[in-house]
């Protein structure tokens, strides 16, 4: 349940960061962009989700599957925004699961 939560808050503050610097550009006025500032939200509580997680289980273990961030990324983006994705990501996003699935079992 920590990993899900903390997973889908970083992607979620993945997305919503590059909803406000698409708005307001890249730099320090990115900061004040209200799309930003909720994507920090999300970041930060990614973290607090994530160190029930951490604490359970070897780093070795626990930081990899946070890797799944990067796939759910992806995947939102394709689902929800339209982003084309190749084959080629496809096959990454194939493979981020199943190496996290080899690293947690």
């Amino acid at each position: 349940m920590y990993l899900f939560l903390s997973v889908t808050l970083a992607a979620a503050g993945h997305l919503l960061a590059k909803a406000g610097v698409t708005r307001s550009g890249a730099g320090l006025n990115a900061l004040l962009d209200p799309f930003v500032v909720l994507g920090i939200g999300c970041f930060f509580l990614s973290m607090v989700c994530f160190l029930p997680w951490l604490a359970s289980r070897p780093v070795g273990v626990a930081v990899p599957a946070a890797g799944l961030t990067y796939a759910l990324v992806a995947l939102a983006a394709w689902a929800l925004k339209g982003d084309v994705l190749s084959l080629e990501q496809w096959g990454g996003i194939a493979l981020i699961g199943f190496g996290v699935y080899l690293v947690n079992n």
